[in-house]
């Protein structure tokens, strides 16, 4: 009998062992387990993380993106509205100092002038020449540059600063020496030479 206590007891000895290595070997795996989820998890947040941020970034970018383009269209814009008011300020200081030399005796040989380059040029006997209204006073000492050549002069409201236009319809020709086109002329050249320029 006590043989077969002996081995019961050894045979329960090693059932304790075989299940304490199998208790050792599951909490051993449960562990490496638990580690490996964790760190599995670890990385999945990390790189949700650096989704998240990459995301945050580009929204950023895109925000700033936009802000700036919006700041640069006001500039923009702000620049052009001020290179228009100079270009308005310096012509209206043209008109008026045109309207000063008109009410000079250089003004009436200005006239004079333009009415021999007029009656150089047209060589027929259809000539009208076109004045504004306040220049009509001017008719005598014009219709003198013609020399007896066939001339009308009538006023327009076309011209509004000053100087004349002579046509020949007979031939086809119009020649102009308005004030209103020589200053076009020069604003034209005042807006390519003046470095008033809209930057970005």
């Amino acid at each position: 009998m006590p043989e077969n206590v002996n081995k019961t007891d050894n045979f329960l000895k090693a059932i304790e062992k075989y299940a304490e290595a199998q208790r050792t070997k599951i909490q051993s795996e449960a562990e490496d387990f638990k580690e490996k989820e964790l760190n599995k998890a670890e990385e999945e947040g990390l790189r949700e993380a650096y989704v998240l941020i990459q995301k945050e970034m580009t929204d950023i970018r895109m925000r700033a993106a936009a802000e700036f383009s919006k700041a640069e269209n006001a500039s923009r814009k702000r620049n052009f509205m001020r290179r228009r008011e100079i270009e308005i300020e310096v012509f209206d200081e043209v008109r008026k100092k045109l309207f000063q030399y008109m009410e000079t005796e250089d003004y009436s040989k200005f006239l004079e002038k333009s009415a021999k380059l007029i009656c150089d040029r047209l060589d027929s006997d259809d000539i009208i020449i076109k004045v504004k209204n306040d220049d009509i006073k001017y008719k005598d000492n014009i219709l003198k540059i013609f020399n007896g050549k066939k001339c009308e002069i009538q006023t327009t409201d076309d011209i509004a600063v000053g100087g004349m236009t002579g046509q020949s319809r007979s031939l086809g020709l119009l020649i102009d020496e308005t004030l209103d086109t020589r200053l076009e002329e020069q604003h034209e050249w005042f807006c390519e030479t003046s470095g008033l320029r809209v930057t970005e």
